[in-house]
Order: structure tokens, then C-alpha cells, then sequence
């Protein structure tokens, strides 16, 4: 009974003791993806949080990075460079709606792989967004992951998150 409660402990603490997003509640994450929830932050913090499923269910994560460039242009280069350098093993196809330059990766070319990648820049602020959804990332989660990263761009997420 004791190895069975200590293992449990064990099991749920990675969670229990989460970081909160300070600038993207878990109930956003949750109304776009309801069949998923609850939702909780696994990591919480300036310009980045990262999102895990109810753990009850199929693995899923869900991932917001926000980084402050210096200029637009430097923005948009910077989202430029990951796009080519992702299209040598993932499908790189084009979303104007996360900015001029705005694309999103998937691992093949089926619709609805298990990974999605988005990365666009308004003004001088870069957005990535990443999904791993068990069953694959479908169309309309994409669309709700799309509106997500729009979210982003006008939030202060306590900036300037340097990549390293």
C-alpha cells in the first residue's frame, strides 16, 4: 500500500507543482481544445509556457514561445531561417494569417500527423507554437492552434525570451 501511494505521489508531483502560465491561462488552452482537457502548464514563465493533457488521457502537449527581435525585419529573417531550415525533413507550407513569412511544419505530409510546428512574427515578435496531439493534429486543431499564436503576438508575455 505504501510503495502503491509513494509511486502515485511520484507519478502526479511533476504536475502538482507546475509552474502557471502568467500569460495564458490554462482555460484559453482549454476552450480551444476541450476534448483534450483539462489542460495544465507543465512549464510557466517570460515568453514561454508549455501545456500537457488531462493525464487520464492520450499524451498531448501544446507549446507558446514568444521572442522580441530587435526590428521587423529582423523578425521575419529569423522566421524565415527556421522555415528553410525545417523544410530538409518536415512539409513546410505557408500561413499568411501568423504574418507575411508565417508557415507551419508538419513531420510528413499527412494532414493530420501527430506534430505540428507553427512560427510567425508581427512587427519586431516572433511566435512559435508546437502541438503533439496523440491521433494526429487535425485541421481544426490547427486552426484553433493558429488563433493561439494571433493571441500571442499582443500579449506581454514578460519578454524577451532569448533562444539559445
Amino acid at each position: 500500500m505504501l510503495k502503491t501511494l509513494t509511486l502515485g505521489i511520484c507519478l502526479a508531483s511533476p504536475f502538482a507543482y507546475a509552474d502557471q502560465c502568467p500569460w495564458m491561462p490554462d482555460s484559453r488552452i482549454n476552450a480551444a481544445y476541450p476534448d483534450r482537457a483539462p489542460w495544465t502548464a507543465m512549464v510557466g514563465g517570460p515568453g514561454r509556457c508549455k501545456f500537457v493533457c488531462d493525464q487520464r488521457k492520450a499524451s498531448s502537449t501544446l507549446s507558446l514561445t514568444q521572442m522580441v527581435k530587435a526590428t521587423p525585419q529582423e523578425a521575419e529573417a529569423y522566421v524565415v531561417t527556421v522555415a528553410r531550415g525545417m523544410a530538409e525533413t518536415y512539409q513546410v507550407k505557408p500561413v499568411n494569417v501568423i504574418g507575411k513569412a508565417g508557415v507551419a511544419m508538419r513531420e510528413d505530409s499527412a494532414p493530420n500527423s501527430r506534430m505540428l510546428s507553427l512560427i510567425g512574427h508581427q512587427r519586431n515578435i516572433v511566435v512559435m507554437t508546437q502541438l503533439s496531439f496523440y491521433g494526429g493534429v487535425n485541421e481544426a486543431q490547427q486552426a484553433k492552434a493558429q488563433e493561439l499564436t494571433t493571441q500571442t503576438f499582443a500579449i506581454d508575455t514578460g519578454g524577451g525570451l532569448r533562444m539559445p
